[in-house]
């Protein structure tokens, strides 16, 4: 990613910070739910968030008694990011106007003292400071990949939407993508194109990235909503070919139609299912040039995929899979 975008963004996050251990302890909480709505509206820090939010358990049971002031202790350094993760997404969605905020019995469970403002010192210790680090760690390392793939795909909707139709149009998928790869290339995102795995071909692999791309032409006879379910498989199989944990799914959609997926979590940026322990992202960019504006072009038709659509053409793919392999090969007996 360009150093200088990299630069600046660190230094806003520095300032947000920086008010946040500052603050009195009275707007401590309305400021924690400002910055995590800039965290989640931000594509840099959306895709981080969006990468916490697949792989950290849910602690319900933790968040609701470190809430009332008990203190949880990790192993690793990943279970406690996943837990401060989960503390941060409890806090923030906790209405204003209810006394002083989560955060003062929370930190008051690990700093102790009677002071409201000496409570907060305890929060700010334990998950202002830690959640602060992972996030700046993360815009270098590969959890930002998933805010690359955000930002490419607002990049293309807002200014290049009738160049990348164009390429469609042109070159069709394969086109299409090397603009996806030259973006995340330009971004500073080393991988390598198109190596050869056991099934297939995968469109780009990167450290802890698996990336394949789909067209979405709203046709059940061409690119419809089963050939985008079939890509899903694919992809799976990419990432147990490259032994990876995590793959892309980046689908353009090139007709008025909309596409969306209807997973468990519906209200992240970034839809995600978890298949067999393997995280599958899905991001749909808009590439259709349309005739007309919002207001005048009707009713909106929208395909739907389901978790149960994308789980059941998997188990179909590997009923077909095991019926084709061959047979095991006869025992070698010595002759008589």
């Amino acid at each position: 990613m360009d150093s200088n975008y990299l630069q600046q963004q660190r230094f806003l996050l520095q300032k947000k910070v920086k008010r946040l251990n500052s603050c009195d302890y009275k707007l401590f909480h309305s400021l924690v739910v400002q910055f995590w709505g800039y965290l989640r509206s931000h594509s840099l820090y959306a895709g981080v968030l969006a990468k916490l939010a697949a792989e950290a358990p849910p602690y319900v049971d933790e968040v609701a008694a470190t809430s009332k002031g008990n203190v949880y202790l990790w192993d690793t350094e990943q279970d406690a990011v996943h837990f401060c993760f989960r503390v941060w997404e409890y806090c923030a969605s906790e209405p204003l106007g209810k006394g002083n905020g989560p955060e003062v019995m929370i930190g008051r469970g690990i700093a102790g003292g009677s002071k409201f403002a000496e409570m907060l010192e305890g929060f700010r210790d334990a998950y202002l400071e830690p959640f602060y680090e992972y996030l700046d760690e993360a815009l270098d390392g590969q959890a930002a990949v998933l805010s690359l793939l955000l930002k490419y795909k607002r990049h293309v909707e807002w200014f290049e939407r009738e160049e990348v139709n164009a390429l469609v149009s042109k070159g069709g998928e394969r086109t299409v993508a090397k603009h996806m790869y030259a973006y995340l290339f330009d971004q500073g995102l080393e991988f390598h194109i198109e190596p050869q795995s056991i099934s297939g071909e995968a469109d780009l692999v990167a450290p802890e990235l698996v990336l394949d791309a789909k067209l979405f032409d709203g046709n059940s006879s061409s690119h419809g909503k089963r050939y985008v379910l079939s890509g899903v498989n694919q992809l799976l199989t990419y990432t147990r070919d490259f032994h990876q944990q995590v793959g892309y799914l980046v689908v353009y959609r090139t007709c008025q139609e909309d596409l969306q997926f209807s997973f468990a979590r519906t209200d992240m940026l970034v839809p995600f299912m978890v298949i067999d322990g393997r995280t599958i992202y899905f991001l749909v960019v808009d590439v259709c040039e349309y005739g007309a504006s919002a207001s005048k072009r009707g009713l909106l038709k929208t395909h739907v995929i389901s978790e149960d659509e994308v789980r059941t053409v998997i188990k179909e793919q590997a009923s077909l899979d095991s019926s084709s392999a061959p047979p095991p090969a006869e025992p070698a007996t010595e002759a008589a």
